[in-house]
């Protein structure tokens, strides 16, 4: 079991974390926001980075004091812990011209997301659009020249910032394989750098994003003697990935049919499965393919019959593609095409051939439910920018790979796979062991690839209709397919694919069938197929993989049976296997005569897209007490809520001052402006107050207007006068609907008379120029 810390970050000043966008005419720059609840939150991949230089000013340190010759064993904890990615040549000259190369190494230290709102807070303010507003403010800021020290010209500019005195948390991990010794080493060097992280975010060297960062758990904090007489421990060596050979004593012979188990995964986090590089755009696929699933499917199953069967083609991982109708989702077959002029007009080309009089086009993208009810169904991504920051300018630099921009499947989204295994090979039960949390992805030590996932046994087996000599064969791509030729070399030929298939009928039991590809009349090539290819890297030899390319998943080919027979029980079997290399990575997965492909489209088939926020009901948010998490930032949040609203309310006011003022609107400028002399002791007690207000008017000689004046600034109820009727939908804490009139009563009254005065005062100048018109004319 991991080791976990928790970890809180107070922030002292207004803070920004950017999210890269802006609001055209009103915000140059915008703070970053979750899907969930539309609120400010810091990323993991922004907590690594300040955290990460505080570890390195403290291992400096520590090697200085430990070691002044040169000793750099806690430079080396930094780099385990927080991971070492060696740099390009162009960006970073070596030292020396024969220094070793060093391989990349996976960051020891993980994060269970970004750090947010405590406790309920973010659930209460999701549900209040006013409260979510009050979470950041606008702030305006200009641009200087440095001759002459002035504001330059058309350089006004409007930035976000979130609010001071917020309190963000968030969870991290260190991995078990620690010994007690190391695990000390690991939690005193990383409390060290916490205590060096002063701020985080946009603009922290100009005062902005102050903060502080504890951390909580087992062991932690440390004392500074404690760490000041540590004495460090070797970092442990990387763990070498060894699976055991095809052929080790724990194989166990296989028996008849599959075992099935439907793994369901619900993102946590955004899932980068990467699919390729555009300029600084990382896009990511719509699925996670097979081959990020089996090594953490075999990591848990550990178990090495586990291992030899996925290399002998006994165990098979299908993609995780999302869900469609409660199923798994299977790619939209390329023989569809949908009508140019309505997205809710296809065809399927395998049946209806190409119909005159419309334009189509071919579906590339999206999935379909193997029900009746076709519905071509497309998951949602989010767009994430992040930057890498150089240490020597403090600025994101093109050599490092400066701003970069990820496309992720987005949080919410259900992704479903299969795991099949041969009956025998492993334990009853062994499905189990799948459930829980996952990492998957790229960047899955911060801010993506967070699953929880679910593993159920099926044992239902699609129903597969015989194929006679002379009759057509249709097979649809699940997966991509590796097909290689008569010379090994990867091949897109259909012709290969029939004598692949072949080979495949062959093994299951259906020996002599010939097939022969059917060509189109329009362009002579086998309907709708196209070629993926995937760039994969091995985390365990850290090395790229060999490029592999194949027929693209959702591809349909057509097939002539000139000689054998194809049973029921051999198309089960096969669609079961696969066909092709890498089957156990999931890769050549096919369906054979599936109604979807045989039948017409349904009429009324729609295109849709994937509502990953579509989570069960929120639960009743209930107010935060004094001793429930986040409670100073719901106080925090909801007094900026009600300021804002009594600004919103006084200017409303303000367009009938006489309604507030009564009889005091008769008074000249003088006295009026005079009334201004009482705002700073308004929160006064009402005797105190009255006596003051008394001394103010005494040479006025008009006890009536006194009187009104007392009436108005002591005895009448301000939040009557604004009409703020929503106090309560406004409250986050328990006692804010008793605390707030209270502490707010004064600034209320201020601010409802200072814009009374200013539309009487503004009135009054239109009015004298009208009559000083009136009076020229």
């Amino acid at each position: 079991m991991s080791h976990t810390i928790s970890l809180t970050l107070r922030m002292l000043s207004d803070w920004h974390i950017g999210a890269g966008t802006g609001q055209h005419g009103r915000i140059n720059r915008q703070v970053l926001r979750d899907e969930e609840h539309q609120l400010p939150y810091v990323p993991a991949k922004s907590l690594n980075g300040v955290w990460r230089d505080g570890c390195e000013i403290a291992a400096r340190a520590l090697d200085a004091d430990a070691d002044p010759g040169g000793s750099q064993i806690w430079h080396a904890w930094v780099e385990y812990l927080f991971g070492y990615q060696p740099t390009s040549p162009s960006a970073e000259p070596r030292e020396t011209p024969a220094a070793p190369a060093r391989h990349p190494r996976p960051a020891a230290l993980c994060y269970l997301g970004p750090l947010r709102f405590p406790g309920d807070l973010g659930q209460a303010i999701a549900g209040n659009p006013r409260l979510r507003d009050a979470v950041t403010f606008v702030k305006p800021g200009v641009a200087h020249d440095p001759v002459t020290g002035a504001a330059r010209e058309d350089m006004l500019r409007f930035d976000e910032m979130a609010r001071s005195g917020m309190t963000l948390e968030g969870t991290a991990e260190l991995p078990d394989e620690l010994s007690e010794e190391q695990l000390g080493c690991a939690r005193a060097l990383l409390w060290a750098g916490a205590r060096l992280v002063e701020g985080i975010g946009g603009k922290r060297r100009r005062g902005s994003g102050r903060c502080r960062l504890d951390l909580g758990g087992a062991g932690l904090p440390p004392s500074g003697d404690d760490l000041a007489r540590w004495t460090a421990s070797p970092v442990p060596p990387p763990i070498p990935e060894q699976p055991p050979a095809p052929d080790s004593a724990e194989r166990r012979a296989a028996g008849d049919g599959w075992e099935r188990v439907v793994l369901r995964m619900t993102l946590e986090t955004p899932l980068l499965a990467f699919e390729r590089t555009v300029g600084n755009l990382v896009q990511g696929r719509d699925h996670a393919p097979g081959w990020m699933l089996l090594g953490p499917v075999l990591q848990r199953l550990d178990s090495s019959a586990a291992a030899a069967a996925a290399r002998c083609g006994d165990l098979v991982v299908t993609p995780a593609t999302p869900q469609v109708d409660g199923a798994q989702g299977r790619p939209v077959p390329r023989a569809f095409e949908r009508a140019k002029d309505s997205r809710n007009v296809y065809i399927n080309r395998m049946v209806e051939g190409t119909p005159n009089g419309k334009a189509f086009k071919r579906v590339r993208k999206g999935y379909v439910s193997g029900s009746a009810n076709v519905a071509v169904e497309t998951p949602g991504f989010v767009l994430r920018m992040h930057n890498t920051i150089k240490d020597e300018l403090q600025r994101p630099t093109e050599a490092l790979g400066g701003v970069y921009v990820y496309q992720a499947l987005a949080p919410g989204t259900v992704l479903v796979a299969e795991v099949r295994v041969r009956r025998g090979i492993l334990d009853t039960g062994w499905w189990k062991s799948l459930d829980g949390r996952w990492r998957l992805g790229r960047s899955r030590k911060d801010d993506y690839g967070l699953v929880s996932a679910t593993a159920e046994p099926v044992d239902s087996t699609p129903e597969s209709t015989p194929v006679m000599s002379g009759e057509r064969l249709r097979v649809w791509l699940l997966s991509d397919v590796l097909v290689r030729d008569d010379r090994l070399a990867p091949s897109d030929d259909p012709a290969d694919f029939a004598r692949l298939l072949q080979r495949a009928f062959a093994s299951a039991g259906a020996e002599g069938v010939e097939l022969a590809p059917v060509l189109q009349e329009r362009d002579r090539r086998p309907t709708s197929y196209e070629i993926a290819r995937t760039d994969s890297w091995h985390r365990g030899w850290r090395l790229p993989r060999p490029v592999l390319l194949g027929f693209a998943a959702g591809g349909c080919l057509t097939f002539e049976v000139k000689a054998g027979h194809v049973g029921a029980d051999v198309l089960a079997e096969v669609e079961r296997s696969g066909i092709g290399e890498r089957r156990g990575e999931g890769f050549g997965q096919i369906r054979i005569n599936d109604p979807v492909l045989m039948n017409k489209v349904p009429t009324g088939t729609s295109e849709r897209r994937d509502e990953p926020a579509d989570t069960p009901s929120r639960p009743a948010v209930h107010r935060l007490s004094a001793v429930d998490p986040g409670y100073a930032g719901a106080r925090l949040i909801e007094t900026a809520a009600w300021r804002a609203e009594i600004w919103r309310l006084a200017e409303e006011r303000a367009a009938q001052p006489d309604k507030v003022l009564g009889s005091l609107i008769s008074l000249s400028a003088t006295r009026l402006n005079a009334l201004r002399r009482l705002f700073g002791h308004l929160d006064e007690e009402s005797e105190q107050l009255k006596a003051r207000i008394t001394r103010l008017t005494k040479r006025w000689k008009a006890p009536k207007t006194t009187a009104s004046i007392c009436t108005l600034l002591a005895e009448n109820d301000v939040w009557e006068t604004l009409k703020f009727n929503d106090r309560d939908g406004l409250c986050l804490t328990v006692d804010g609907p008793d605390v707030l009139p209270r502490e707010l009563r004064a600034e209320a009254l201020r601010s409802l008379l200072s814009a009374c005065l200013a539309a009487h005062t503004r009135a009054e100048a239109h009015s004298g120029e009208a009559h000083s018109e009136e009076a020229l004319v």
